[in-house]
């Protein structure tokens, strides 16, 4: 492709973004995701341009935008990670009492939060994770994985880093802190809290809602 179809299509990409995307309804699928949505936008407008003409760079600025957004949540890491234990074996046994004695470990989430409820972008939600984890009598301790992934619209758009230690017996609650970015999108957000260990695992679900 020679420089001046580049420049043709350069031109008649931005035109579409202008117009084309506002009358055929991406200005709503593209509000609110910030530099990532708008670069993301163009790049998939000027090769949707390239293969499909004018209505090929709608869809692709569409697609392109969605991604784009998505991007700015790929960066997010955990911060302030803590877990410490917060119920005896024979209190947390006590609490929430086994139907049967296990010979394999055991994992069981109690509560999983996102605090505060509502936030802008650039402040910080809070993640708890209460659970409890029940050892057969000849083993000490054994392997946890803690994860949280983050979802929005029935879509997974950030895994954060598991973490993974040696748990012994008892009730447990893992904490950490994720940054919000500065160019997230407004809605419902949905937190699934996970631990893991062996072949046993549990999933619970918090919700926060980002607003501009």
């Amino acid at each position: 492709m020679n420089k001046y179809k580049l420049k043709v299509i350069a031109a008649v990409c931005s035109g579409v973004l202008l117009t084309g995307c506002a009358t055929q309804g991406g200005t709503d699928q593209l509000k609110g995701g910030g530099a990532g949505a708008f670069i993301g936008a163009a790049g998939g407008c000027l090769i949707g341009l390239a293969f499909g003409g004018a209505s090929g760079c709608v869809k692709g600025a569409i697609t392109g935008g969605v991604v784009g957004a998505v991007a700015g949540w790929s960066a997010v890491k955990i911060s302030q990670y803590q877990a410490e234990p917060v119920r005896t074996a024979k209190a947390d046994q006590h609490m929430y009492p086994m139907i049967k004695p296990v010979d394999s470990a055991q994992v069981k989430i109690r509560k999983g939060t996102s605090t505060p409820q509502s936030v802008r972008p650039g402040d910080t939600v809070n993640l708890s994770m209460d659970y409890s984890l029940t050892l057969p009598p000849n083993m000490q301790t054994t392997p946890v994985t803690e994860r949280w992934v983050l979802m929005k619209d029935g879509k997974s758009i950030a895994e954060l880093p598991p973490q993974d230690s040696q748990r012994h017996s008892g009730g447990w609650v893992a904490k950490a802190s994720i940054p919000i970015p500065k160019d997230a999108d407004s809605g419902t957000y949905v937190i699934e809290h996970m631990v893991q260990a062996g072949t046993s695992n549990d999933t619970d679900e918090s919700t926060f809602v980002i607003s501009h």
